[in-house]
């Protein structure tokens, strides 16, 4: 009995099998159409025209740098100006030679600065945190301590080499304020900075060879002491004459 149980059982959820199928085949059929459709757009037509784009970017961006290396600024500038405004892997690459471009074909620091603002970022890629760090040199000059401080922002506290530039940069506009006690103590960190490039190292002590050692003035003495000082100095009165005997009166 229980073998013809199981038998029965077996034929029902065949037949159900057999039902559900021939009411769900179709689209069973169209979900797999649509999968291997997907796929061979992606292989076929999405692939294809990415791998284009991107090898006609990198073209654009040879040709860029081969007009900034002949020295043709307004060409470069125009290629890397839209290499950098097109959103894609190499707009920080970009803004940074068209930073670069501004800079040395006509001086405009302004320029460089702005084509670096919208990339440079200290959480950010290696690029994004050079751009933050050019930023700050070409705006250092019209800047106060305070804002170029907040330009940086935590650059300073970077580990890294970059970093170490950045505490430079700090150095060096402490020292052209007229702070020279804060120019000394920031370079003479730099120069024992793990992190300092040697080019940065040598700068340091090169600078602490110019910069004059500031001395401590001595404290004012206080009104107290003052007052003992000037009883103690105060010369001492002159003895009066000693009065004369009279005699033979």
């Amino acid at each position: 009995m229980s073998d013809i149980s199981k038998e029965v059982d077996e034929s029902i959820r065949q037949d159900r099998l057999e039902i559900w199928w021939k009411r769900y085949q179709f689209f069973v059929y169209g979900a797999v159409a649509l999968v291997i459709g997907a796929v061979a757009v992606n292989e076929f037509v999405i692939v294809p025209r990415a791998e284009a784009a991107r090898t006609a970017r990198a073209l654009e961006l040879e040709q860029a740098l081969s007009e900034l290396h002949n020295g043709s600024y307004a060409a470069a500038e125009a290629a890397f100006a839209e290499l950098a405004n097109g959103g894609s892997k190499l707009a920080p690459l970009a803004a940074n030679y068209l930073a670069q471009v501004r800079f040395e074909g006509g001086g405009d620091a302004k320029g460089a600065a702005e084509a670096l603002a919208a990339i440079g970022a200290v959480e950010g890629t290696p690029f994004d945190r050079l751009a933050l760090l050019k930023k700050a040199y070409f705006k250092a000059d019209g800047q106060s301590m305070t804002e170029l401080e907040a330009t940086l922002g935590s650059l300073v506290d970077d580990e890294g080499p970059l970093g170490a530039l950045a505490r430079e940069l700090v150095a060096a506009k402490a020292f052209a304020t007229g702070d020279t006690a804060r120019a000394r103590t920031e370079f003479n960190r730099l120069r024992f900075d793990a992190a300092a490039p040697e080019g940065v190292k040598r700068r340091a002590e090169l600078a602490l060879a110019a910069i004059p050692v500031v001395e401590e003035a001595a404290p004012a003495p206080d009104a107290a002491s003052r007052a003992e000082e000037t009883e103690t100095e105060a010369p001492a009165p002159a003895p009066a004459p000693a009065e004369s005997e009279e005699t033979g009166q």
